[in-house]
């Protein structure tokens, strides 16, 4: 076979990924503080290193807070591996809108668990979740 038919040939062939050749999204934890001052950590899911940099350096640049670090989860010791942390961005429980605030809102009912991007998803959601059930 000619060097120009052996081209032809590994050019029309297509490259097939197995399942296992893709890496599953590990937890991750980064830390930041804003400029107030304050620190806070959440988790997002990401399958590799520059896939968490970009997130986090997204988020970062969008919120306008320092990045302190961020690593895998199962990488942080006993004290961050034990506790749940709000995730980095969020769906507005209400509304359905991607959010990613600092602090999200949460619902005033004690017994609600639900975060919301503003105060009138909440204020909504408490109208008509809360105050409708107990009439």
């Amino acid at each position: 076979m000619t060097a120009i038919k052996q081209a032809r040939n590994t050019r029309g062939k297509k490259t097939v990924i197995n399942d296992g050749d893709v890496p599953l999204p590990e937890k991750w934890l980064v830390r930041f503080r804003n400029p107030q001052g304050l620190f806070f950590v959440r988790q997002f899911h990401a399958p590799g290193f520059f896939e968490a940099y970009d997130t986090v350096m997204t988020y970062a640049e969008k919120l306008t807070v320092e990045v302190l670090w961020f690593k895998e989860k199962r990488n942080c010791g006993l004290e961050y591996l034990s506790r749940n942390f709000p995730q980095l961005e969020s769906f507005c429980t209400y509304c359905n809108k991607k959010f990613n605030h600092a602090d999200p809102i949460q619902c005033v009912d004690l017994d609600c668990n639900l975060e919301f991007c503003s105060r009138q998803c909440a204020l909504n959601h408490q109208n008509l979740r809360h105050h409708h059930n107990r009439s």
